[in-house]
């Protein structure tokens, strides 16, 4: 959305495929109503229906991080894993050779 300047960063799919060509037949005569069904009302068609390809919508830098999409029970599983895993790490080495502590005495 150069054109309309409007510029965001956007999950590459079908549907901006779909915008660029119109933004590159249009270009600077690009009106919003020539790329309206792939701008506006997207984020239910893909949040809740899950139309991927719906149009242009907005994404972070991050998501080029994302390597796959686990059910939620695999993620759930693989962050417990982890954490075990560090927790398991980290206080093994922790509790070597520390002494035990005392119970603390009431003074009365």
């Amino acid at each position: 959305m150069r054109a309309l300047r409007n510029t965001e960063r956007v999950l590459n799919n079908k549907g901006v495929e779909r915008l660029l060509e119109k933004e590159r037949e249009k270009g600077k005569a690009l009106k919003i109503d020539d790329i309206l069904d792939e701008v506006a009302g997207v984020y239910p068609r893909v949040m809740i229906d899950g139309d991927m390809d719906a149009g242009a919508w907005s994404c972070g830098m991050v998501v080029g991080l994302i390597n796959d999409v686990p059910t939620v029970k695999e993620l759930i599983e693989r962050i417990m894993a982890e954490a075990e895993a560090i927790i398991r790490e980290r206080l093994a080495g922790f509790l070597d050779g520390v002494p035990k502590r005392r119970t603390a005495r009431a003074v009365a």
